[in-house]
Parts: structure tokens; sequence; C-alpha cells
């Protein structure tokens, strides 16, 4: 609440980034090399605030020479004396007497060649950026607000890490207007401009027209603040319903009617009322007839807005102020987030503080909704302590869990968050409370049990995740071994065989990774498994060969406990089957003639095999007669290219060859691709063919020696016939 606000005056960070991958951003008088937007916005008259560098090329040179002499490597006092002493020399060169009253120094880094600076128009940047002096100008870009012990009190930076940061969700902030010229806001020019600014919209229903509040002690900017920290992808949606520190029930119901009127336009998740009218309420003020709040709340929550709103800042034990009394409203009372040492309040003093503790002012009753840290509060620049600053942590929490969950009601959010909450003890009247925690109000992962596992579908993807608050089951074996504690897991069937390789690169964590066939979390078969692979960030990878139709089940851990965002990758590699056949002609053949072997390979898929090549290593004491296009012969190896074969095709070839002596002949051809092969054992084919020499050829008798083989043959007869008796 407005009137237990602490500020801390005159502490104010200055949050800067540098142009992209600290790139210079001009170097001339030329605009066009400025940053984006900036000759856009002068021109428009918004002056700008430009970090500048100078050129100390010359005192390095000095400095270095000094160094040198006295024999050190690092600056000394001395040292440090002399390059401030030439730092404003530097600086001051660079302020003609032409440009006073159009460059203003913002503040000047005495022990740095640089200024932050505020230039008033477009002439005025030109005639700096032509100074010699100047070397560079920077765009002064926003780093988002870190709430130093509330964020982690709540586990936001965990939450944050996973990637729930309430992006494309809208909260709007009933209160005192915003300056959504700081940087927490991403230095808008005006609400949506430029692209970082995180301001959807800044209006005013006072009638004053006050859409841009400069306080420096601003109660709206620092509750918007507290809403960009928990939520730092969501967007604000300011609502001044505040005149001169005060408004009214009407005002307040109009910046309501103003927030469902707009929550389809902005996406609008939640309220924030960091307000209240200070009286007593003890029970739930649910009367229509009494409230009016409550027809507003209802109909804020019909579209899906949860309205959140601080219990009030009056010390009471037994009741809470309007309209956080009302049903329907997330009621926030505060605790410290640290702690700060004994504080006093308007109404009452905590001798001493602690992290949990709830504050002495904070309003309280049985019925109050939830406790979040809301004492000593710094967003924006801004430090103050109150329900006030409590509020914006759960509207924030919403952004975070409706962006993440989209399909949730207003109830099932408020459950999720108080059902999930440190309990927390109010020693004033004992009553327990969730204290807000983000990474809890997560829930479990939906597939951290064995049996909840989720299955891929395709040979092929990517899915993202997150292992926080997940369990190790019972009997559940080591992954990887490491006792891990926080696995999940997925299940994949691939509908073809061949090699797969999974990993986890681009987790956030250090990951285990295993894969496993079985039928329970006490009946796996391990198949791989992998604790780092050697890519960044300690992630895992494996690869297995994975046969079509069976189930491999997937379990992503973290080393130690760890846990994270996870992405899972799996892919399989393409895979083929090739096979050949051959035959020989003629068989038998002579030694010296022409044996063909014809030869076909063919692909049965599924995949095109890519980069096919037939191979044969002929046999000793043959050469090559011919072959088909594409072959060539070298050391006694035919080499035949046959491209990438798609599934279902073929290509014939011949390879002619002339053996040289008698014998049996055998020759294997292999064919292979650069796509794993379904079944090698086909990939050869051999025939064995037989070459003998021709029978001895019978010599010719010439006339002469016919008619004496006639003579003689005709005298033996003759003779046989005389030797017979009578």
């Amino acid at each position: 609440m407005r009137r237990y606000r602490r500020v801390i005056f005159g502490i104010f960070l200055t949050l800067t980034v540098a142009c992209p991958a600290m790139t210079v951003c001009a170097v001339a008088a030329d605009l066009k090399k400025a940053p984006p937007g900036i000759a856009e916005r002068l021109d428009q008259g918004a002056t700008q605030k430009l970090i500048v560098l100078f050129d100390d090329s010359a005192i390095e040179r000095e400095v270095a020479a000094n160094r040198s002499r006295t024999g050190i490597e690092h600056d000394d006092d001395a040292i440090l004396a002399f390059r401030a002493s030439r730092y404003r020399e530097l600086k001051s060169r660079a302020e003609p007497a032409e440009l006073s009253g159009e460059v203003e120094t913002v503040k000047d880094y005495s022990h740095l060649p640089m200024s932050f600076k505020r230039f008033k128009n477009r002439r005025s940047l030109e005639k700096f950026l032509a100074l010699p002096e100047v070397t560079a100008v920077y765009e002064n870009r926003p780093i988002y607000p870190t709430l130093a012990q509330s964020l982690p009190l709540i586990k936001q930076p965990a939450t944050a890490g996973l990637g729930l940061t309430g992006s494309g969700a809208t909260v709007a902030v009933i209160d005192t207007g915003i300056n959504y010229t700081l940087a927490a806001f991403g230095s808008c020019t005006a609400p949506g401009t430029p692209a970082g600014c995180r301001i959807a919209a800044s209006v005013d229903i006072t009638g004053n027209n006050v859409t841009l509040n400069t306080d420096p002690n601003g109660h709206g900017t620092n509750v918007a603040g507290i809403v960009s920290g928990v939520a730092p992808g969501a967007r604000i949606a300011a609502i001044n319903a505040f005149t001169g520190g005060a408004s009214s029930i009407a005002l307040i119901i109009d910046g309501i009617n103003w927030a469902i009127a707009n929550r389809s336009a902005y996406n609008i998740v939640a309220i924030n009322m960091s307000l209240g009218d200070g009286a007593k309420y003890t029970a739930p003020c649910g009367n229509s007839h009494t409230n009016p709040f409550v027809t507003p709340v209802n109909n804020a929550r019909a579209v899906g807005i949860l309205p959140v709103a601080a219990s009030g800042n009056e010390g009471y034990s037994n009741g809470i102020a309007s309209p956080a009394c009302t049903p329907g409203v997330a009621s926030v009372g505060a605790v410290y987030d640290a702690n700060v040492g004994g504080r006093q309040w308007s109404t009452c003093t905590d001798s001493t503080t602690a992290a949990d503790q709830v504050a002495c002012f904070s309003n309280s009753s049985s019925f109050v909704t939830m406790l979040s840290p809301g004492a000593i509060i710094t967003a924006a620049g801004i430090g103050m302590g109150g329900t006030s600053q409590a509020s914006p942590h759960v509207a924030g929490a919403a952004a975070v869990f409706r962006s993440a969950f989209a399909g949730e009601t207003p109830d099932q959010t408020l459950a999720r968050l108080t059902g999930s909450g440190v309990p927390v003890t109010d020693p004033r009247n004992g009553v327990v409370k969730p204290r807000l925690n983000l990474l809890a109000a997560l829930g479990a992962p939906i597939n951290d049990n064995f049996s909840a596992r989720q299955a891929l579908s395709g040979d092929t993807g990517q899915l993202t995740g997150n292992n926080a608050n997940a369990t190790v089951e019972p009997a559940e074996p080591a992954h990887a071994g490491n006792s891990g504690g926080r696995s999940v897991w997925w299940s994949w069937t691939p509908s073809v065989s061949g090699p797969v390789a999974i990993d986890t690169q681009g987790s956030s964590f250090d990951t285990l990774l295993a894969v496993y066939t079985g039928t329970g979390v006490t009946a796996l078969t391990p198949i791989a498994a992998n604790d780092n692979d050697g890519a960044p960030g300690n992630t895992s990878g494996l690869s297995f060969v994975a046969q079509a139709g069976i189930e491999y089940l997937i379990a992503v851990d973290g080393f130690n406990g760890a846990f994270g965002s996870t992405v899972l990758n799996w892919g399989q590699a393409p895979s083929a089957d090739l096979f050949v056949t051959m035959t020989g002609s003629p068989d038998p053949l002579a030694p010296g003639e022409t044996l063909t072997y014809s030869i076909s390979v063919a692909n049965r898929g599924p995949a095109t095999a890519v980069n096919t090549t037939l191979t044969d290593t002929l046999p000793t004491g043959v050469s090559v007669v011919s072959t088909s296009a594409g072959c060539t012969t070298a050391g006694g190896i035919v080499t035949c290219n046959l491209g990438s074969m798609a599934s279902a095709t073929a290509v014939g070839l011949q390879i002619a060859v002339s053996p040289a002596s008698a014998g049996t002949l055998t020759n294997t051809v292999n064919v292979a691709s650069d796509t794993y092969e379904l079944a090698p054992a086909d990939n050869s084919a051999g025939i064995a063919t037989t070459v003998s020499l021709p029978p001895p050829a019978v010599p010719a008798l010439s006339p002469w020696g016919i008619a004496l083989a006639a003579c003689l043959l005709s005298g033996w007869q003759q003779h046989r016939k005389r030797r017979k008796p009578n």
C-alpha cells in the first residue's frame, strides 16, 4: 500500500546494453549508422540518451609507454589518475560551444573514455558524430530488472530458466500510472514502441490524461516493475486510476471494466490492484448489495482474468481490506524476502526480520488467499515495502502459468499457486498460508513416471520439455551410471529398421540419457546410455541400430539431480536393401576365349541408396576385355559407379574378361552405398567357371602314306588267308 512504501533515493541502476555484438553504431555524421530508430525519435521531438565512446588511442599509447617505463603490467594508482585526467581533457574537447544546450551530459564515467549524454535533436547528434574525438555511440538498451531476494525466494530464476516467462500474456495494473520510459520496461517512447517495449497500453481513467507518470517515487511504476521481474516475457497494461495520490471505488471499477473490454486485444490474464480502502472485513465480503466489487470481479473472472489484490497494510490479524476481501479475488499478504534488519512501520515494528517472516503491517485472516514477498522490494529503480509489493508477485505468477497453460481457468491457475506454496505461519493468529513458489507451482512433468511415458512420433524429430519437479521411481535403474533423481520418460517405435541417433543437445542442464526395452521400470533391458557426449553444456548423446516395430524406452535424467529445460532430438538414418546377382557365359571355355559376366544390382529400399558402387576384384590371370559405361579398371579391380539408386530400381552391367590358363575361375562382386544397409548378406555374388584345354590334335596322313598303309593292310589280309587250313 502507498502509505507503507520505503523509497530508496539516489540508487538507480543504469542498465545498459550496447549495440548487437558490441558493434559500433555510428562512426561519422551519417545517422544511418546510428542505432535504429534514433533519428526517427529525434525527429518526433523525443530526446535520446546515448552512451558515447571517445577516441582514446593516444591515451592508450601514453599508458603503454608508462607501463613499459615502470615495468608494471597493470594500471597502478598513478596511471589511473593519469587516465582520469587525460579522459577529462579528451571529453572537454568534444564539447564545442555551438552544441551547448543541445547535448547534455547525464552521467560521466570518470575512469572510462565514455559518457552518457542526452541529445535534443537530429542536428545535435549529427554535429556530435562529426567530431574527431568521437568514436561511437551506443543505444542504452534495457536489461530486465532483478529483484535481489524476492525472485530467488519464490524460485523465479529457475522457472524462467525453463522458458516460463509469461510470454504473450498481459497483466493490467490499476495504480498510479507508470514511467514507461525506464529501461526496466524497454525504454518505451510510447506503448508498444520500440519493439522491445513491454508496455502494451497506458491509459488514464481519471480524466486528467496522465498516461505517463514520471514521478521518480511512483507507486505504480514499482508495482509494474515487480510484475515484469516475475514474468519477464509478459506485458503490462498500465491503468492510471489515481489523482494526487487518491482514487475512488468508481475509478477502480472503471479500470476493471477497461481490462475486461480489452482482454482479447492484449490477452489480459490478470488484474493487479495494489490498493484498498483501509477498512477491516472479518469475513469474505461477498454481498453484491454492499460490496460494489463483487460484480466486476465476477465478470473479470468470467472472461478468464484473475483479479489479484493486496490484503492491506493496517496490521490487522483478523481482517483484510476491500477489494481484497471480495470472493474471487486472490488476496495477498506480505512476507520479508530476507533478513533486512529491524524495520519500523507507521503501524508496527518488526525488531527482527527473516525470509518468510510475515510482516507486522500485513493484514491477515483465515480467508486471505496466500503470501508473497513484500518487504523490501526494489523494482524499476524504486524500493518499497507493503502488501502492494506482494500482490504483483502473484499477478506476475498468474501470467507465467496462464502463458504456459493457456487452457486453465482462473480457478485452476489459483489452485496451482496455492496448492504448491511454502506453508508459512503467521505468529499473530496461528494462520498458515502458502507462500508463492513458482517452481513448485509448475508441478511434476506429465511424463515423470514410466507408465506415463510420452510417445514420440516420426523417425526424426525434436521435443522440448523439462524435468523440474520430476522424481525417480522405486527400483528405477541409475541411468548412464548416475543416480540422477529427476527422470522423465518417452517411448519410440521406429517404422523401419536402421541406425538411430538420440541426444539432449540444447538442454539447459547436465543430462543423463538411456535407452531400454522392456515392460516396466523394474524389467528393463539396457540398449545404450550416455552421460556426456562432448557437446556444450554436458548434454548427452548415443546411437544404436533400431529394429522396426520394437518399442524403445527413453529416459532423460539430471546428473546428481540437475534439472532444467529439456530438448530431446532423435533421428533415424535412411536405410536401403541392396542385392546383387551375376551369371557368366560361356561355361566352360578355353584359355584366351572371352568370358562375359552379366551382373544385376537392385535396391529393395525403403530409402535411396546414395553413392552406390559395385566392385569386382578380378581373379589372377585374367585380363579385362570390356566393361559397361561407368566402370573403370585399375590394379585388377573393376569399379562401377552406379550413383544414387532409388527404391525398387535395378541396374544391369557387364564385365568381359579373358582367362590366360586352364582351371576353375572363381569371381565375386560386391555392392555398397553410403546409405545404411539393412541386409548386407546379399550384397555380394560369385560364380565359378571352368577353363579347360582342347583335346590333342591327330596328325593327318599324306597321300603316299595312305597308299602304303593300304598296301600293308592288303598284304596282311593275304597272309592270313594262306595260313588257313583247307
